[in-house]
């Protein structure tokens, strides 16, 4: 395939860290898609020279197995170097920062909008999930929190009832004392009819894989693209959730915008979606690459630890980024 599909440019994608909607798993505290636009020849010549230093034994060079040994990671920078300003994007997410972010969308907002307010507009809607998210396990028993955080990423995946959900929010409201932080969790106490009508649209199927940060992730992702290269095909990495999605994504544009009243969502600019292996096409083994290494560096960010070469990643994938999901920008660790 070249790098265009009839008269499309392609766009080829990946994911790295996807646990679906179990946002909490510990030991990934991180999911990011990353995209390449990249001529044919100019790929193949990166990953060629990334193979001519492993060894002649080893199998497809995923982005796990190369940055375990100082070869393969000399490898990785050396491909990095030489891919062209703005071919390379990237989206990440702090998984356990979206589960509030979901939790003012789904339960605050609504009740807000009923009452003639946009938390959409000028980025409140963020602000209180941040608030949530930085002050909830300080201003509040950490312990209960934490459980309210648990119960709601089960409660939209239909593993807990909403009996429960108020239940965990009652416990921890009772450890939090004065101050204008508990009028906040008094507006989420007092949201039942909203969280009655969502898990009422859940059983119905309504929403599919509410809590999933693979295609909001992808639909950021295609927006940047679209933006300098305008429509597009789009080549993703074999993906469940993506494929079970691809007709939302295509149609987003029939969807009103929440952040501007009256008006839709920006098309996806991807105008059609095919699947392949990474084993078929250099530029999604490059997209793996991109994907593991910005995951690699947002978790060394998000929760410590790693090693030098973690650290070594920054200057390599903050060209890359477009977006996140995540507390306070990149600015600083949590």
């Amino acid at each position: 395939m070249n790098t265009r599909l009839g008269s499309l440019p392609v766009v080829y994608a990946d994911e790295s860290s996807n646990s679906g909607q179990n946002l909490l798993d510990p030991d990934q505290p991180v999911f990011t898609v990353a995209g390449v636009h990249l001529a044919d020849e100019l790929a193949a010549s990166i990953v060629d020279k990334v193979r001519a230093q492993l060894p002649r034994t080893q199998g497809e060079p995923k982005y796990g197995s190369l940055a375990r040994s100082a070869g393969g990671r000399k490898a990785l920078m050396g491909a990095f170097e030489q891919l062209p300003e703005g071919s390379t994007r990237s989206y990440i997410v702090r998984k356990s920062f979206m589960v509030t972010t979901k939790m003012v969308d789904v339960l605050v907002e609504p009740r807000a909008y009923a009452n003639g307010f946009n938390l959409y507009e000028g980025k409140q809607a963020l602000g209180l999930a941040e608030l949530l998210y930085e002050y909830g396990p300080v201003l509040g028993d950490a312990a209960a929190f934490q459980r309210l955080l648990q119960t709601f990423v089960d409660w939209l995946r239909q593993r807990a009832s909403t009996d429960d959900l108020f239940a965990t929010v009652a416990a921890y409201k009772e450890s939090v004392h004065g101050g204008r932080f508990a009028k906040w969790i008094d507006l989420l106490a007092s949201c039942r009819r909203e969280a009655d009508q969502f898990a009422a649209n859940l059983a119905t199927g309504e929403h599919s894989d509410p809590l999933d940060p693979a295609v909001p992730s992808l639909y950021c992702l295609c927006t940047s693209f679209g933006k300098s290269i305008g429509p597009f095909s789009l080549v993703h990495d074999t993906s469940k959730v993506i494929d079970r999605n691809a007709a939302l994504l295509r149609m987003v544009h029939l969807l009103p915008d929440p952040a501007r009243p009256g008006q839709f969502m920006e098309p996806l600019m991807a105008t059609r979606i095919d699947f392949a292996d990474s084993t078929a096409h250099p530029q999604l083994q490059l997209a793996d690459w991109a994907a593991g290494a910005a995951r690699q560096w947002a978790t060394h960010r998000a929760v410590g630890g790693g090693d030098r070469f973690s650290k070594e990643l920054e200057n390599v994938v903050l060209p890359w980024l477009v977006d996140g999901i995540w507390p306070s920008g990149l600015n600083r660790r949590e």
